[in-house]
């Protein structure tokens, strides 16, 4: 890859003297999918196109309006289909879904000249409608593709978990938003025998009231770390920064954009994950501020990135993305992010203005617009409808019973029987000795009654599939050491005072264990806090002894760091034997699971771990849930 990015490099030398044409050659591919598109991704070829400069007439002003969503998983309407009804945080409604977002739109499109509609990507993945059409009833246009048409977006950007949906069904969409005049853009995503050749279109380009705007697509290159190969078969993800090094001076030199904006499937928080992308020898997957810094702003460079991936909102007053006083402006470049699930919608207000016969960029405005308040579009849910209806049903099905209320806002700090329920379906089919899960969504109850596919889902809100692979008693410890970072260090002196958990760590990155008993001793510093580790029956656990543990695929490809943390894996490589892979995703795991105990209950949990000293623990525990963090 090296030797290629030098020529890479050393081709942009040529590049105003060089036929466009030289730029990028053709790959090789032919689609036969099930809507029977004429296939456009992956590209066969891509040539950027010599244009003149745009004249300016002085004096002029335009004002462009680029409203953008990101991480919508599938989220089309308000309904949690864990819960049985629209989405709740905390007890608090907490409106969502693109049905939403259209109506706001509808508005602001109106109210602001030049309007324009994008996405950040992962909008194909997470949600029980998602699933239902990328894998079941996938034989008729992915809903996505049908609402994006519908609501009309301009350009979509490839994500992770559009990666992770895997080629068939990631280019079945791709090919179904070509063909409703959507570009689909990643400029990193490159063949992997020709890395001189986008998999994706790099940008696109359109001209507004004589304005020529280019957005340059990006997609996080952090994606070796947590997706297995087959994924992404044929093509890879370069770095950022060098990528668009190379795109930008052909989108201003060559295409002759007057405004370029960054269209990134990253987040701003570039120290996010750092460490585990340099272990795994990756680029860094959060780059959007590194490729600010790089390019900067200016009519040479950026004038503002449209950021995803890290689910925050980032506008002109504000900035989650960080726990400081970090604004959204780097080196002259402004973000924006519109959080969610279409919780906001992002908006760029661009002010260009004719001098001297060019346009130039006078101001650059960022807001994100809340859903709240407004309905969720009338239009969009009868357009959508037979979507709709066919994910409802799916999600009714009744697979077993619950035998009393199962709630999972103890998870992280408890067995609990919603997370036993994963790690019992684990075992089940792995037959491995040790089970290591995470607890997804902390905010689910299921009432008693039957336990349906949509409770399901809003267990398990992810689309891994299972592995188990052999680790030592010692590799076991290890890396529950390295989860347990997800605590702080306590006292009876700090208790109350510091929170119980550690805000660096996400928690879908705290796993735990069954097949064994152990303590978190949350006095201790993480390496030196698993305690007291025992066999089920009560003797010794076996720091030397190999075990078959199972886990699910994104921990197995190296997801989170665990398995380099436990000496498993460098460099991406996993050093262990694989014992046990599934054919089928964890959801349809679990249901196959449940359908074999019939019911399930608080009686099924196996209390095997537990967080001690229990002084501090049951202290630092219901502080943490009536905090503000008690969603995570």
């Amino acid at each position: 890859m090296k030797n290629s990015r030098k020529i890479l490099f050393t081709l942009m030398i040529f590049i105003m003297t060089l036929s466009p044409s030289l730029l990028f050659s053709a790959g090789q591919w032919e689609y036969v999918g099930p809507t029977k598109l004429e296939a456009v991704y992956p590209l066969e070829s891509f040539t950027p196109e010599a244009k003149a400069p745009t004249r300016a007439v002085n004096g002029k002003e335009v004002e462009i309006n680029i409203f953008s969503t990101n991480d919508e998983h599938g989220w089309i309407f308000d309904w949690d289909f864990g819960q049985g009804g629209p989405r709740m945080s905390r007890g608090a409604a907490r409106p969502s879904g693109l049905a939403r977002v259209s109506s706001l739109y509808k508005k602001l499109s109106k109210e602001y000249d030049n309007s324009m509609l994008v996405s950040g990507g992962d909008s194909i993945q997470g949600t029980i409608t998602s699933y239902y059409y990328n894998f079941i009833e996938n034989d008729i246009p992915n809903p996505m593709s049908v609402l994006f048409e519908k609501m009309g977006y301009e350009a979509w950007v490839i994500g992770n978990h559009e990666v992770e949906q895997g080629n068939e069904v990631t280019l079945k969409v791709a090919n179904e938003m070509a063909a409703a005049g959507i570009d689909v853009l990643s400029a990193n995503a490159v063949w992997e025998d020709d890395q001189m050749s986008p998999f994706y279109k790099p940008y696109m380009i359109k001209e507004i009231d004589g304005v020529r705007v280019g957005i340059l697509g990006l997609t996080t290159p952090g994606i070796p770390m947590w997706l297995a190969d087959s994924t992404h078969e044929d093509h890879v993800f370069l770095d950022m920064v060098k990528t668009a090094q190379y795109v930008i001076p052909i989108m201003r030199n060559v295409e002759k954009c007057d405004v370029v904006i960054g269209l990134f499937h990253a987040g701003m928080n570039e120290g996010y994950d750092v460490a585990k992308a340099e272990a795994a020898g990756v680029p860094i997957p959060n780059g959007s501020s590194l490729v600010a810094r790089a390019i900067g702003g200016g009519p040479t460079g950026l004038d503002a990135i449209i950021t995803a991936h890290s689910h925050q909102t980032i506008d002109d007053e504000g900035n989650s993305e960080y726990r400081d006083d970090r604004n959204n402006v780097v080196n002259g470049v402004k973000f924006v992010q519109a959080q969610n699930w279409g919780e906001k919608l992002g908006h760029l207000s661009i002010d260009v203005k004719g001098v001297n016969g060019k346009w130039v960029v006078e101001n650059i405005d960022v807001m994100t617009h809340p859903v709240a308040g407004y309905p969720e579009d009338p239009e969009i849910l009868d357009f959508m409808s037979e979507y709709i209806d066919g994910a409802m049903a799916y999600a009714e099905t009744p697979v077993a019973m619950a035998t009393d209320d199962l709630p999972s806002r103890r998870s992280y700090y408890e067995d609990t029987a919603i997370v036993d329920l994963i790690q019992e379906t684990q075992l089940y089919f792995s037959g491995a000795d040790i089970s290591i899960a995470a607890a997804f969504n902390p905010n689910l109850t299921i009432p008693r009654g039957e336990i349906t596919v949509g409770n399901i889902a809003g267990i398990y809100i992810y689309e891994n599939f299972l592995y188990a692979l052999e680790m030592t008693g010692q590799q076991i410890k290890d890396y529950l050491e390295y989860s347990s970072n997800f605590f702080n260090t306590l006292s009876l002196a700090t208790v109350k005072k510091r929170s119980l958990v550690n805000e660096d760590v996400r928690g879908y990155n705290y796993d735990m264990a069954q097949g064994f008993i152990y303590e978190i001793d949350l006095t201790e510093e993480p390496g030196n806090r698993i305690k007291n580790m025992l066999n089920l029956n009560g003797t010794p656990f076996d720091l030397n002894k190999t075990y078959e543990v199972t886990l699910n695929s994104y921990r197995y490809n190296g997801g989170g760091g665990h398995l380099e943390a436990a000496g498993l894996m460098k460099g991406g490589i996993l050093d262990a034997n694989t014992t046990y892979q599934s054919s089928m995703p964890m959801r349809d795991l679990m249901v196959e699971y449940l359908k074999v105990k019939g019911d399930w209950g608080p009686e099924d949990t196996v209390v095997n771990w537990e967080l001690v000293p229990d002084t501090i623990a049951d202290i630092a525990v219901e502080l943490q849930l009536l905090s503000a963090g008690s969603d995570r």
